[in-house]
């Protein structure tokens, strides 16, 4: 499994977590057929699935592990392109993705207005939050942004997704100014010497990088402070892409924005045009 790792990795672009997860569910279904993933057949995967609905297995995670066994096959058939792909004829349920949880406009503003800027922790977090609303951004791509990313002069920023793939992102006035204004003067009090490259600290000595779970605990906090309640960073990303496409961007710009390598995933956010066209067909359309 050493070589099908690697080639998620440098091939598919894939992260960690996601290739622990793939090598996981090929170990598990391995166990349960009693054979070796690459010698699976169509009639172990139809048992899986059998198995796997009684177990009451959402459609997501069938999904999943079927598409786990199908890289494999795609990596195999590289170098023996006669064998057969056992998911090949399988037939799934449709998968039902949930709608993308978004906040209005006006929840939005409410939770970015809410740190006290006269502080260097608050003047840091409404510059995190401008970010996140203005660009899209996944935590780890906020977390994992550096001084050399910032392009402030060409109101723009690289970002690291996924895989590692990059990516240049427009930075909007609004998000550019608290920005500028964190890195002036708070940026240089969490950050004494200079010492650390990254733009988001933690506040510590000696400085280092707010983590993940830090992003998530200052979101939930303005969120609740707002009485918006609970909600996460992706609430900021899934706003961001909605926006846009409410105020008439088309669903391909958003995906390079959002950094999608598939125009599959940002289809979640079809809902949006699809009331576009209602209400464009209810304001043109003569017998209205």
């Amino acid at each position: 499994m050493q070589l099908f790792a690697a080639y998620l990795r440098l091939d598919k672009g894939l992260s960690e977590r996601t290739i622990e997860a793939y090598l996981s569910d090929l170990k598990i279904l391995s166990q349960e057929s009693g054979k070796q993933a690459e010698n699976l057949t169509e009639e172990d995967l139809q048992s899986a699935l059998a198995r796997w609905r009684e177990q009451n297995l959402s459609s997501a995670s069938i999904h999943r592990k079927i598409s786990t066994v199908r890289s494999l096959f795609l990596f195999l058939r590289q170098s023996n392109p006669e064998l057969k792909d056992p998911t090949a004829r399988l037939e799934l349920k449709a998968r039902k993705r949930p709608l993308p949880k978004t906040l209005s406009r006006e929840k939005m503003l409410a939770i970015i207005e809410g740190p006290d800027v006269k502080t260097p922790v608050g003047l840091r977090d409404r510059a995190i939050l401008e970010l996140l609303y203005a660009c899209g951004l996944r935590v780890s791509e906020l977390t994992g942004l550096r001084r050399s990313d910032l392009r402030l002069e060409e109101d723009q920023i690289r970002v690291r997704g996924k895989g590692g793939k990059e990516r240049i992102v427009p930075v909007g006035k609004s998000a550019k100014n608290w920005l500028e204004n964190y890195l002036a003067g708070a940026y240089l009090e969490l950050n004494l010497g200079l010492e650390a490259e990254e733009v988001f600290l933690a506040g510590t000595k000696p400085p280092r990088p707010l983590t993940r779970q830090e992003v998530w605990e200052l979101v939930k906090k303005y969120g609740r402070q707002a009485g918006v309640g609970r909600i996460s960073p992706h609430y900021f990303r899934h706003s961001f892409a909605t926006h846009l496409l409410e105020g008439g961007m088309n669903l391909r710009s958003v995906q390079t924005l959002l950094g999608h390598q598939d125009i599959s995933t940002t289809q979640i956010y079809t809902h949006v045009e699809e009331q576009r066209l209602v209400e464009a067909h209810k304001k043109f359309h003569p017998r209205k």
